[in-house]
């Protein structure tokens, strides 16, 4: 897997790849963080933003409502102190299934992602959210 699929200042959500065994290599080698949030089994608001907090290990401060969301996607600077990345690659699982379960949740979720990538374009890192499942999304661009 080409590295420049992840270059500075891209971002947004994008459709995840059905292999994506080497993505977190790829993402490593250009200097990015990988993590994987896990929602298959998230049915509400309190359960996806605790989904968040654990998988990537927000701080003690994380207040659990949509505004705490969105000001933990984009100051990442609590992170940036364990980890030196150059931006984020984040693999969802699970989206559909909440999408079914928790439409409203669902939605705003989308739009805080959506809303936190364009922060870190405009600050030339990148923020990339990979969806497993995620057929309305735009692929993956490979170059």
């Amino acid at each position: 897997m080409n590295t420049c699929i992840f270059p500075a200042g891209r971002g947004g959500i994008y459709r995840a790849p059905a292999d994506v065994g080497s993505l977190p290599a790829a993402a490593r080698s250009a200097g990015l963080s990988w993590t994987v949030i896990d929602l298959r089994r998230v049915r509400g608001k309190r359960a996806l933003l605790n989904a968040f907090a654990r998988a990537l290990g927000f701080p003690g401060t994380f207040g659990g409502n949509w505004d705490a969301l969105a000001d933990c996607l984009q100051d990442l600077s609590w992170l940036q102190d364990r980890d030196s990345a150059e931006g984020w690659v984040m693999l969802m699982r699970g989206v559909p299934q909440l999408a079914a379960a928790a439409p409203a949740e669902h939605a705003t979720m989308l739009e805080i992602i959506e809303v936190a990538a364009a922060y870190w374009r405009r600050h030339r890192r990148a923020f990339v959210v990979l969806v497993e499942g995620g057929a309305e999304f735009p692929p993956l661009p490979t170059t």
